[in-house]
């Protein structure tokens, strides 16, 4: 391998290493950032002699990684899939590194328009006058506030905190500078002032037939709107969407306990977890790019969103499938 080639292996592992500890940042931004991976692998094997059976091999490994980094966002288990499936139609280690490439950039380009336009079904659902609760940061719902005051919707935000890495903070600075009027509270105050609110909105890092996966917290909060009778919505992109639901065990299980608290007491065992799988039946609808799916019709659609059977072995030991 040549140094440049050798220099862009070097690349692809900080590149994946720093979406593996990426704890605030967007599905969607961090799938145009899995993207680019598959450039720079590309990149990295130009001048290396290498079978078709090899290339593949390599592709299915750096996809292995990608999923591992991030094995609650459901877009990176899809890309990842799709990805493969380029590989195995491949018929030259050089056909087979381009396909990559290229599906994979394709299905990035596809989910960010279809996230963008199911933003602007969301933002459809802000009356004027209103009052929004999210949680976390999504770029999808940020997208909505967006495209809701353009259109002239005059509505106010509660935004959490979104601890432990409280990128609640970020998500609210944006939605001041835009001139939108948001209130910043501790997620424990969410159900506290849920009767301010007209509805709730938050975005998804996975669809399951069952579950919408999101940051630890979403489901206190869906739950308190349901109870009060409020509208509970989360939305995404059908890159979201898979047919099953998978446990895969990485450092984001059961890591950064300092961020709870430093310097620990001997004897105390700190839980840290950053996603949470919360019922579909505790949401009134989906958003989806094409409209607002029922509870029945989206776990259909997330029926229908297999995954490559290759990748899906790549991972074994590492998932466990619930049935």
């Amino acid at each position: 391998m040549s140094s440049r080639d050798d220099r862009s292996s070097m690349a692809i592992e900080v590149a994946i290493s720093q979406i593996a500890s990426d704890n605030t940042s967007a599905a969607l931004e961090i799938l145009q950032r899995a993207g680019a991976v598959f450039s720079r692998l590309r990149a990295a094997h130009q001048t290396e002699p290498e079978d078709l059976r090899q290339a593949q091999l390599t592709v299915l490994e750096t996809c292995k990684a990608l999923v591992c980094a991030q094995p609650d966002m459901g877009p990176i288990l899809r890309l990842a899939s799709a990805a493969v499936s380029a590989a195995q139609t491949a018929t030259s280690a050089r056909d087979a590194l381009e396909s990559t490439e290229n599906e994979a950039l394709r299905f990035v380009q596809t989910a960010a328009r279809a996230a963008r336009a199911a933003a602007s079904q969301a933002a459809s659902l802000i009356r004027n006058g209103s009052t929004v609760l999210t949680h976390s940061r999504s770029s999808t719902v940020l997208a909505a506030f967006t495209e809701a005051r353009r259109t002239g919707t005059d509505f106010c935000v509660i935004a959490t905190e979104s601890r432990p890495a409280l990128e609640g903070r970020d998500l609210a600075d944006q939605l001041s500078r835009q001139g939108t009027h948001v209130t910043l509270i501790a997620d424990a105050a969410a159900s506290l002032l849920m009767h301010k609110v007209d509805m709730v909105l938050v975005g998804a890092d996975k669809i399951t037939p069952m579950n919408v996966v999101n940051k630890i917290g979403t489901e206190m909060i869906a739950l308190a709107a349901r109870e009060r009778g409020l509208p509970a919505y989360a939305v995404c992109d059908t890159s979201k969407f898979i047919a099953a639901e998978y446990n895969i065990q990485s450092h984001r299980e059961s890591g950064g306990a300092d961020e709870l608290w430093k310097d620990v007491s001997n004897g105390v065992t700190i839980v840290n977890r950053y996603f949470e799988a919360v019922p579909l039946a505790y949401f009134s609808k989906i958003i989806m790019e094409d409209g607002a799916l029922t509870v029945e019709d989206t776990a259909r659609r997330a029926q229908r969103a297999s995954i490559n059977k290759a990748m899906l072995d790549a991972v074994d030991g590492l998932h466990e499938e619930i049935r």
